[in-house]
């Protein structure tokens, strides 16, 4: 297939010369194995880490009887890390899509229109399952240290089944569905099957970070920086891609690729077929070819290695994918978990628990010394009451010597390390539910080991804000402005009110910020609020106060919206002349949420 280009400078159109074609294909392929392979470690500490995490470490079955009675068990201390950790940023990051970011307006129209634009963004967060991709980001994330997302336009269908009168009345001016319909309804069927759209908006797909390969060096430009993406599809799903350009004679190809379980494919590094799918890899960002000629914003497809699928400009405009490391390698600039920095810590304490254990088998049933060749085998089966004979020459003292060990010898170590590993990886066990009891400590000391424990449980969390949800929000409010025209109405059902908003392109297509709520700042907001009412209290008598302002405000610290709907005409009078102390003493009501 050929394949045209236009030239920037001179709005000139060029097309892709076959040998062009071949070097654009081996250039993107050897590009792929070159960046992987210089982060080899890092995918090695990832692989290090999961075979960990998901008990793929199993200790290998002895044959020898005389190691086989040692103690095997997995402490499986990073799984509990991996689960903690990722159940504390589920939390404090996407357990709630509305509570993920705040919009605002960049100019006076656009604020009057940011709560139409978040209802709009929140409603197509949760019909794709945001929280999803989210679990599935992370669970990647905690393995290599990168949080990588790709976000495109979807449109989803599914078949449903009525009545078929139902479809007659709903396909009345429908010329070509209506005579099927008719045509089965002649023929006695009671039923019909049809197909409806369910989705049509922006999508956002999790990124397993092995996949993703770019240009580190450009990575302070990410938009321009040079990315491959490698994924892997079945020759169907290649050859039937609309995007995608073929010859009848690549078709067939591409088909064989898979069929051919011979394939010198299968024996490469690279491994370009995955039982029954073909590697494809597509090129995202600036594009330069072999002449020299710098191409803005491309999109190329390479399939198998082999052959170039599409060549074109970007049509979705915007870079599809988001970029955040945890703790990035100065050396390779990718990302490392986190995690990864109590594996061997883990892997010493679980070997020092099963030596404790081997002291405790040998203490409960410790090696005897005796007199050479005093037994007949190496073995006596003891049982209660069980005699043992010895002879005239020698006595029972004389003839048996027990072994002593001591099994707690290594719990204090395997104490410390406990501790150890929750100061390295800032997760402690307060944080399961467990209780420390390692020392006694007062109160001042807890709650400045828990303000910096928060502190750096805090910096995940912001990563994630900042490199991760905000960049996505802004992804698809961009596609939405680009690619969405008309009126469209959103259901909002908040708090128990029910209301309709109408969405139009002035909406979409306004000036806003998309922000993230400082968790550390909402809680100090909050611990603030009740200093300043404290403090209200003990002037209230005095001077006079405006008591439903000092309400509102307080109200707002603590994160409840629109505070003012709680006060009534007549209450709101009352109110004024109460004692501060009355007001903010009053028991929650049930079913009202106060932060």
């Amino acid at each position: 297939m050929s394949f045209e280009y236009i030239i920037e400078k001179d709005n000139s159109t060029k097309k892709l010369s076959t040998e062009e074609e071949s070097i654009l294909i081996k250039k993107i392929s050897s590009k792929f194995s070159a960046l992987n392979s210089e982060r080899a470690h890092n995918l090695e500490m990832a692989s290090n880490l999961a075979n960990e995490i998901f008990f793929k470490n199993d200790f290998k079955s002895i044959s020898d009887k005389s190691q086989k009675w040692k103690a095997k068990v997995k402490m499986c201390k990073t799984f509990m890390f991996y689960q903690t950790l990722k159940a504390f940023i589920w939390r404090n990051t996407y357990a709630n899509v509305n509570s993920m970011f705040d919009v605002s307006g960049e100019n006076h129209d656009s604020n009057n229109a940011s709560n139409k634009q978040k209802a709009m963004l929140v409603d197509i967060l949760e019909k794709m399952g945001y929280q999803r991709t989210c679990d599935q980001i992370i669970d990647h994330a905690l393995l290599y240290g990168e949080l990588i997302s790709f976000t495109a336009w979807k449109k989803n269908y599914e078949e449903y089944r009525r009545p078929i009168d139902f479809f007659k009345n709903l396909f009345s001016s429908d010329v070509q569905k209506l005579p099927l319909i008719l045509d089965a309804i002649a023929k006695g069927k009671n039923f019909w099957v049809d197909t409806k759209k369910i989705y049509d908006n922006p999508y956002i797909y999790p990124v397993d970070p092995a996949d993703l390969v770019f240009d580190t060096s450009q990575k302070d430009n990410w938009d321009s920086c040079p990315k491959i993406y490698r994924t892997y599809k079945t020759p169907s799903e290649i050859i039937n891609n609309k995007y995608y350009s073929f010859s009848e004679e690549e078709i067939e190809e591409i088909k064989k690729l898979v069929n051919d379980n011979s394939s010198k494919y299968l024996k490469t590094q690279d491994q370009i077929v995955k039982g029954s799918t073909v590697e494809v890899l597509e090129h995202w960002g600036d594009l330069k070819l072999s002449d020299g000629t710098l191409l803005k914003n491309w999109h190329a497809v390479v399939i198998g290695r082999k052959y170039l699928a599409l060549f074109g400009k970007n049509e979705g405009i915007i870079n599809p994918f988001s970029y955040g490391a945890f703790i990035v390698d100065p050396e390779t600039k990718r990302g490392i978990s986190p995690l990864y920095s109590v594996l061997s810590l883990a892997h010493f304490q679980e070997e020092l628990l099963n030596r404790t254990c081997n002291l405790q088998a040998l203490s409960e049933n410790p090696p005897l010394l005796a007199p050479e060749g005093f037994f007949d085998e190496d073995e006596i089966n003891l049982y209660p009451g069980k005699i043992i004979e010895y002879g005239d020459n020698l006595s029972p003292a004389a003839a048996f010597q027990q072994f002593t060990f001591n099994p707690g010898v290594f719990l204090q170590d395997i104490s410390f390390l406990n501790d150890l590993m929750a100061e390295v990886s800032g997760i402690f066990p307060n944080m399961v539910g467990a209780v420390e009891t390692t020392s006694s400590k007062t109160a001042t000391e807890i709650n400045t080991k828990t303000q910096g424990q928060m502190t750096r449980l805090s910096m995940i969390v912001d990563t994630i804000n900042q490199d991760l949800i905000i960049p996505n929000v802004e992804k698809v409010a961009k596609l939405c402005a680009d690619f969405k025209s008309g009126v469209e109405t959103i259901f909002v059902n908040h708090e128990n009110q029910q209301e309709v908003i109408e969405v139009d392109d002035f909406t979409r297509q306004g000036e806003y910020k998309y922000m993230y709520a400082d968790s550390s700042m909402t809680t100090q907001k909050s611990e603030q609020a009740d200093l300043v009412v404290q403090a209200i209290e003990k002037f209230a008598s005095l001077i006079p106060l405006n008591l439903q302002e000092i309400f509102v405000w307080y109200f707002e610290q603590k994160g409840v919206d629109n505070p003012e709907r709680f006060l009534g005409g007549v209450n709101a009078e009352i109110n004024s002349t109460l004692p501060v102390n009355e007001i903010t003493n009053v028991p929650q009501k049930k079913g009202v949420y106060y932060g």
